[in-house]
């Protein structure tokens, strides 16, 4: 399981960043899915890539503890900037899989079953 963050410079409208998933070993695969621009590219790298925006890998984060949940305790923090290096902000590390919050995790189960 790897995910990864995508940084996008300049940035499309609001969007700088854009963090996936992929169950792969590594995300070579998936992000040349995304920078080939085709149909199985992601809507926003795609628009970005027509508009001339280079797209750069920001993060990879490999392992068992890089699934689904982290991918969406990252989106959920909507701080990418603080710990994306490309933007060159760097207040933050990037945050670490093992520190998804048990509330988080019940807020997910929570909203899954509704």
């Amino acid at each position: 399981m790897t995910v990864y963050v995508l940084h996008l410079d300049p940035p499309l409208k609001h969007a700088s960043h854009y963090i996936g998933y992929t169950p792969d070993p590594t995300a070579e695969r998936r992000v040349a899915e995304h920078l080939s621009g085709g149909a199985k590219a992601s809507p926003l790298i795609a628009a970005a890539l027509k508009s001339g925006s280079v797209v750069r890998v920001a993060h990879v984060v490999e392992g068992d503890a890089a699934g689904r949940d982290f991918e969406r305790w990252l989106k959920a923090g909507k701080d990418t900037r603080a710990w994306c290096p490309c933007c060159g902000e760097n207040r933050r590390r990037l945050p670490d899989p093992s520190r998804i919050t048990a509330r988080f995790r019940a807020s997910k189960v929570d909203r899954n079953s509704a």
